[in-house]
């Protein structure tokens, strides 16, 4: 047995060495003290309902008015004949009817589906078509996208909202408004005010105790279908279970020490991915501590409300915190309250980590997971230094979380490797998913015994520290010689003038692949293409460094700010 597979053995020991670097408030072992996120939910409405559970712009609800909406919505889905097993799908922005739906939903045993805002009417069909949803919650303005395809999907009820129905009254920032039309009337649907009301006029409700709409929910149950950023193929439904999301949200709780009275979550996240999902509304409903959302991203938005709340917690990625250091607004803005930062979705660089630090004081901590793990399997110790990985030049995203058992193993055959070695990363516990929805062969290909195969390439030190160096899928042949795009990325980031880079492979007659490399530059810096090519040759082996830069105003994204690497590839 070699010593990374007797490492893999003991990775929930209170003996392994990464536990030494755990947070004083996170054991070694843990367990989720609740069977379900309902339960968690219940516990906050019985005994604190009148305490703030949801600011959006300058309202606030609080969870009592949040939990009398859900029931109103459970209501009126059980009127339509929706109960335990449907999916819902949730077509919305961060705004506060996603966690009222997701309630509803578990109130009455049914499954909340995700569906990115973005998705336009191919994508959406295929999600609706794949989950089978027959019922649907979206904003008015996204319907047209919605009635492209509604004839082919199994959808029987449809509830359309407007962004300002649980808070008619807010005052939407002048960053945000041009992004909320006027509301509409959409004939055929349900309207969310009829079925719901607002957060102020649902019913009151005195207690969280089970009504005539609300089932048991098991701890192996479904909480949320979560389809796959589709960056490397066809989108997949993973089944995202109580227990994980339970496990997951309470990791993020309590390895920053999240509490009701003193933290305030800012919504950066999108809270359809499975990041925002459980680290932003997951670690809602374990700590109790209070959420900003804000319906989208919007640099200032966000950085005025981390003032206005004085918001202690944010994950994004790092496409965000290149957004939010690079705004004009913070130089006049206090940000200090912000010292619990992890950053997930990629890798972040260390030139990164010093960007940020110089412009805001925050401190980036690494958070590595995926869609089929519930988020972290890694994270970041606060208060450990993580190191820099001497061949790659990768940083790394944290060591092992409590619960998580970590392997890397040879892309050929498949066997453990050794510390310092570079192999697929495969992880098992309690937040790996047991597979994707009605995809029984997708699923035994991905989780084999246990074990989630995640398509990335890593190595770990003796210590734990894992090192993420590239997706398997995105290696570079050039001539023979295999090139990391994250090599190439983390030498463009230390270059002053480039804001974002994404580098990728394309055909090339004479080497098979070459390096190409697209980048963003920061607001008002210059740099010519030729300049960045000699950067980095100058950095890096010849076969290494790019042979044709692009310069874009922005790089593609998903959503949940992962740069499109296919599509850049695809140009």
């Amino acid at each position: 047995m070699t010593t990374q597979a007797r490492a893999t053995d003991h990775s929930q020991d209170a003996d392994a060495p990464w536990v030494e670097l755990y947070p004083r408030t996170a054991p070694a072992t843990l367990t989720g003290g609740f069977p379900s996120m309902l339960e968690a939910w219940r516990a906050h409405v019985d005994s604190r309902p009148d305490a703030p559970s949801v600011h959006y712009f300058d309202r606030t609800l609080t969870f009592a008015q949040i939990d009398a909406a859900a029931d109103a919505l459970a209501g009126a889905l059980v009127r339509e004949g929706i109960g335990a097993g449907d999916r819902i799908a949730v077509y919305l922005q961060n705004d506060p009817q996603w966690l009222v739906t997701v309630l509803s939903a578990w109130k009455i045993g049914a499954i909340p589906t995700s569906v990115n805002p973005m998705l336009r009417a191919e994508e959406l069909r295929h999600i609706l078509v794949d989950s089978g949803a027959v019922a649907l919650i979206c904003l008015d303005s996204l319907y047209d996208v919605v009635a492209e395809v509604r004839g082919e999907a199994a959808l029987r009820t449809v509830v359309t909202t407007h962004p300002l129905d649980m808070t008619p009254d807010a005052t939407v920032p002048a960053g945000i408004a041009p992004h909320i039309p006027e509301r509409r009337a959409v004939p055929g649907t349900i309207d969310w005010r009829d079925a719901v009301g607002t957060g102020q006029s649902a019913p009151a409700r005195s207690s969280a105790a089970a009504g005539p709409t609300t089932v048991e929910t098991s701890t192996d149950a479904i909480a949320c279908l979560t389809y796959t950023s589709g960056t490397t193929g066809r989108s997949k439904g993973a089944m995202n279970t109580h227990r994980a999301m339970v496990h997951s949200s309470t990791v993020y709780t309590r390895w920053w020490d999240l509490h009701p009275d003193r933290d305030v979550i800012i919504g950066l996240a999108p809270v359809f991915h499975i990041t925002g999902l459980v680290a932003v509304l997951g670690i809602h409903i374990i700590s109790g501590a209070p959420v900003a959302l804000m319906h989208r991203f919007d640099a200032e938005e966000i950085l005025g409300a981390i003032e206005r709340h004085r918001a202690t917690f944010v994950i994004g990625a790092s496409t965000a915190f290149i957004a939010l250091t690079n705004h004009p607004a913070l130089a006049t803005t206090d940000v200090s309250s912000l010292t619990k930062t992890p950053s997930g979705g990629a890798a972040v660089s260390q030139a990164l980590v010093d960007r940020v630090h110089s412009a805001t004081g925050w401190t980036l901590r690494g958070a590595y997971g995926m869609t089929e793990t519930t988020s972290p399997t890694h994270l970041g110790p606060p208060d450990a230094t993580p190191p820099t990985d001497p061949d790659s030049g990768a940083l790394s995203v944290g060591v092992p979380v409590p619960g998580a058992c970590v392997r890397i193993v040879s892309t050929t055959d498949g066997s453990d490797l050794p510390p310092g070695e570079v192999g697929e990363i495969v992880v098992s516990g309690p937040m790996v998913v047991p597979g994707y929805w009605e995809s029984p062969e997708e699923s035994e290909h991905a989780i084999r015994d246990g074990w989630l195969h995640t398509g990335d390439l890593g190595k770990v030190t003796e210590e734990g520290w894992l090192f993420v160096i590239d997706r398997m899928k995105d290696l570079i042949n050039a001539g023979g010689y295999k090139v990391v795009p994250r090599d190439v990325e983390d030498v463009l980031y230390q270059h002053p003038a480039v804001r974002e880079a994404c580098v990728v492979g394309v055909p090339d007659e004479y080497r098979g692949e070459t390096v190409r490399a697209f980048v963003s530059l920061v607001p008002g810096a210059e740099a010519t293409t030729e300049e960045l090519m000699e950067f980095c040759r100058e950095r890096m082996a010849a076969y290494k460094y790019p042979r044709a830069v692009i310069l874009l105003e922005e790089l593609p994204k998903n959503a949940s700010g992962k740069l499109l690497r296919r599509e850049l590839r695809d140009a």
